[in-house]
C-alpha cells in the first residue's frame, strides 16, 4: 500500500461525486478516465472497506488498490479509447490508446489513497451510512471520492460509464443531529 494509507481529504461535501466500484479493473478504468479528464491525484481519493483492508493484512501480496494504470484495462475502455484516437486522428489530432494511458499515469500514484471511516466521519456522515458503506464495498471493492468543483455532472458521467455504483447522495447527506 501506499505512504499515503489512511489519509483523508481536505473535500468539501458540496463538490463530492462518489461510486462503488466492485471490480479492481472498471476502478482502473475510472480513475485513468478522470486523469485524462484532468483531475489531479488529490481530488480522487480511493478506499477499502474494513474488511478489504482486513483481506489484505492476510494476503500482503495481494494488489487491492488499483495503482498500476499501465495496460490493465477492460475491454470496453480499450475499445472506447481506440474508437477515441480514430476519432482525433481524422482530426487531425495524435491521441493513441498508448498515449492516454501514459498521460493518465503523470501522477504516481495516480489518486490518494484514504481512510473510508476517518474521511466520511470528517465530512459529518451519519454512522450508520458508513458502515452500509463498509458492507457494500466489501472485502474487493473500492469507494472512489472526487472532488469535482464544478464538474459534478462530468465527474459522474465518468464514474458511471466504467460501471461505478453511484454514492454520491450517501456521502453528502448531513448527519443528523439529535438533541
Amino acid at each position: 500500500m501506499s505512504n499515503q494509507q489512511g489519509r483523508t481529504m481536505g473535500m468539501t461535501r458540496s463538490h463530492l461525486v462518489a461510486a462503488v466500484f466492485l471490480d479492481e479493473v472498471c476502478a482502473r478504468d475510472a480513475i485513468a478516465d478522470l486523469k485524462l479528464a484532468g483531475v489531479r491525484a488529490n481530488q480522487i481519493g480511493v478506499a477499502l472497506s474494513d474488511e478489504g483492508k482486513r483481506a489484505h493484512a492476510l494476503n500482503p501480496e495481494a494488489k487491492h488498490l488499483p495503482g498500476d494504470m499501465e495496460g490493465k484495462h477492460s475491454l470496453l475502455w480499450r475499445v472506447r479509447h481506440s474508437i477515441q484516437h480514430d476519432a482525433h486522428r481524422h482530426e487531425g489530432r495524435g491521441l493513441s490508446s498508448r498515449q492516454d494511458a501514459a498521460a493518465a499515469n503523470e501522477e504516481q500514484p495516480g489518486f490518494t489513497e484514504i481512510d473510508l471511516t476517518d474521511t466520511l466521519r470528517g465530512l459529518g456522515i451519519a454512522e450508520a451510512t458508513i458502515q452500509l458503506l463498509h458492507h457494500q464495498v466489501g472485502a474487493k471493492g473500492f469507494l472512489i471520492l472526487v472532488d469535482a468543483g464544478d464538474e459534478e455532472n462530468r465527474i459522474d458521467s465518468i464514474l458511471l460509464k466504467n460501471r461505478g455504483m453511484p454514492r454520491t447522495a450517501m456521502v453528502t447527506e448531513q448527519a443528523k443531529i439529535t438533541s
